[in-house]
């Protein structure tokens, strides 16, 4: 499953739960209402029938006080109580809490709306039943009110008249009305009202019960579904989480770790990615950068290794043209065995011999046993004086031309060199030195422009190729990031660690282009010059001061790589030797020189020691100088500082007639 569909089936899938979980609770605190409702139903209910029972109780208490005192007061209660119970007085807030004084009325808290007994129950919503034994029992209540106002009506000398009015007069009898309230019949009376009382209170708790009971196995049953949808959610995230490791989590840790292993140098690293996500298409991606890389990186050591075969020749040329310079024929030709062995492809099977005015000259690993031969005839003035014969003593072919193109330099050279010993005139001497000075210099400048050609290849490969695929992958981690908002923070902190990974392996292919050939060049010498020196006070802390020449300079390729190369090869010298605190550069030109200058204020050197330690730093950039024409001076001392001054000299532009 991709990413995206997994994060879009978790949104939703969190979006269902949560609004299935929010409505489950509301059904949940909705039957909660509904239990609570029905237990104030029930208080309610149990209240009006207990005021039913209470007035029936005060209605006895008032008639009989009326009886036994003849205070009115008890009879003015009595038909207020009555009048309340029917609805013909407002009823006080705080009934039926009974607020009935013995020797005083009390004064109600506050009085509420004119509604009987009756009608009260009705609107709590009792059943027939219910209804039923509610009102027999107020019938038999007012059967009991009838016979305590005939016991009233004793009492004021007043008796029935046989249609129920009390218009007959009498003498008051006490006794009577105390007969009637005390007997037997009003007992009996008063046992009536209590059994459909009791009924309805049996009723009434059965019917609140069940209800209560459904109600409570609804609520058990809600929250039963909570607890499953719960653990489903639970069971989901589980999954989700597992995938998320299995899928996502696992292989980034995977492409994280092979990333690691090429930025330490195994390129011929690859990840194995089985998800059809987009971490397998991130993983293919990885696949083809690092096979990119691992390409070029194979060319750039084809490159350095066909550079150091010909940096091996060049130096073996040099190394036996400075032997030449002084010594025998036998010293010479031991500085061609040396040489011209350690520049050949295998060395160590190389045997050299060399016949010259009928001596022989041979190397001292030379063997017989060979089958493969080199030769090269020594000219001195246009006549055959000899042959120098390179060979293998194995089975091994010549793989390089070059080689052969070295050893007819050295022989033609070795002519050269037996003419200049057999020469009187030392003028012919010297300009014959002077035409293999020039074609040296041509030999040199052409390998300085072949190195410099392929740097440029290089830098326009790794930019253009490596910097699209990273360019691409960042875009992919682009993608990753807008997949949704739900990912853990674990998945987050991987995402930023490849995002840096790959702008790290940006930077360093921009860091090997910027090396092979600096971007920079295309800008003149001064643009090259200063990001050099920035570069320089930003790697190593040594100040440096750049002072460009103010006149617009006019300078070709060639000169401009020279220049920027024997500026780069100084400060190197000074990082790795002079212990410098200060560096300054400056550039200047006459009306035919372009004049560069580095001086710095570290140790300094011996500079005639230097000179018999043959070092290649020194050499490269006097060479650099002598193959444009021109000269390197290098002046220091001990605790003096090192100053070195180039002089190239300017080329004239050819006039277009």
């Amino acid at each position: 499953m991709r990413i995206g569909l997994f994060t879009n089936f978790c949104l939703i899938f969190i979006v269902l739960v949560l609004s299935l979980l929010i409505l489950l609770s509301s059904q949940v605190l909705g039957t909660l209402d509904h239990i609570t409702e029905a237990e104030r139903q029930k208080h309610r209910s149990l209240q009006l029938a207990n005021e039913l029972f209470q007035s029936s109780e005060d209605l006895t208490k008032m008639a009989r006080s009326y009886v036994m005192t003849g205070d009115s007061i008890y009879e003015r209660f009595f038909f207020e109580i009555l009048d309340i119970r029917n609805g013909k007085r407002p009823r006080p807030q705080d009934y039926p809490i009974t607020y009935w004084g013995v020797n005083k009325p009390a004064v109600p808290s506050a009085l509420g709306n004119t509604v009987s007994l009756m009608d009260l129950m009705r609107r709590e919503g009792f059943s027939e039943r219910e209804l039923d034994l509610l009102q027999q029992s107020q019938k038999n209540s007012d059967n009991l009110v009838n016979l305590e106002k005939q016991a009233f009506a004793a009492i004021k000398g007043l008796y029935d008249d046989g249609y129920g009015n009390f218009t007959v007069s009498r003498p008051a009898d006490r006794d009577f009305a105390i007969e009637l309230l005390f007997g037997e019949r009003y007992k009996a009376e008063k046992a009536r009202i209590m059994a459909p009382i009791s009924q309805f209170m049996r009723e009434l708790d059965n019917r609140t019960q069940t209800t209560l009971s459904n109600l409570q196995s609804e609520f058990q049953q809600q929250i039963l579904l909570i607890l499953a949808v719960l653990c489903s959610a639970l069971l989901v995230v589980a999954i989700a989480t597992f995938y998320m490791r299995r899928n996502i989590l696992r292989p980034l840790d995977d492409l994280s770790r092979q990333a690691s292993s090429i930025a330490q140098g195994s390129y011929a690293t690859r990840c194995d990615i089985s998800t059809h996500n987009e971490i397998a298409e991130l993983g293919a991606d990885f696949n083809t950068m690092a096979e990119a890389i691992e390409h070029e990186i194979t060319k750039l050591k084809q490159v350095e290794e066909f550079l150091r075969e010909r940096l091996k020749e060049i130096n073996c040329f040099y190394a036996i043209r400075r032997g030449m310079e002084s010594g025998s024929l036998e010293e010479v030709c031991r500085t061609i065995f040396v040489h011209l062995s350690a520049a050949m492809q295998f060395p160590h099977t190389t045997s050299i011999r060399i016949e010259l005015d009928g001596k022989q000259f041979i190397s001292d690993q030379y063997d017989e046993n060979h089958t493969r031969v080199l030769r090269k005839q020594v000219l001195v003035y246009g006549k055959p004086q000899g042959w120098m014969e390179v060979f293998y003593s194995e089975d091994q072919p010549f793989l390089l031309p070059e080689e052969q193109n070295l050893i007819d330099v050295i022989g033609d050279d070795l002519g050269k060199w037996l003419e200049h010993k057999q020469a009187e005139a030392r003028i012919l001497v010297e300009r014959e030195l002077r035409v293999r000075d020039a074609a040296i210099r041509e030999f040199a400048a052409h390998v300085e422009r072949m190195r410099e050609e392929d740097r440029k290849y290089i830098a326009r490969e790794i930019h253009d190729e490596l910097g699209q695929l990273l360019a691409a992958l960042r875009l992919e981690i682009s993608l990753l990031k807008s997949g949704g908002n739900n990912r853990s923070e674990r998945v987050e902190i991987i995402r930023r660690n490849m995002s840096e990974l790959v702008d790290n392996a940006d930077q360093s292919v921009r860091n090997v282009a910027e090396h092979l050939r600096p971007a920079s060049l295309g800008l003149g010498i001064v643009s090259a010059i200063k990001k050099l020196t920035d570069e320089f006070r930003k790697h190593s802390g040594v100040s440096c001061i750049f002072q460009p020449v103010e006149a617009p300079i006019d300078l070709d390729e060639d000169q401009t790589v020279a220049i920027f190369r024997i500026v780069q090869e100084s400060l190197t010298n000074v990082t790795r030797h002079a212990e410098a605190s200060c560096v300054e550069i400056t550039l200047s030109q006459s009306a035919d020189d372009f004049i560069v200058e580095v001086r710095d204020n570290g140790k300094g050197f011996d500079t005639t020691g230097a000179a018999k330690k043959k070092s290649f730093g020194l050499l490269g950039m006097r060479e650099r100088a002598a193959v444009l024409g021109g000269n390197i001076d290098i002046t220091s001392g001990r605790q003096q500082g090192t100053v070195i001054s180039v002089h190239l000299p300017m080329k004239q532009k050819e006039e277009i007639s």
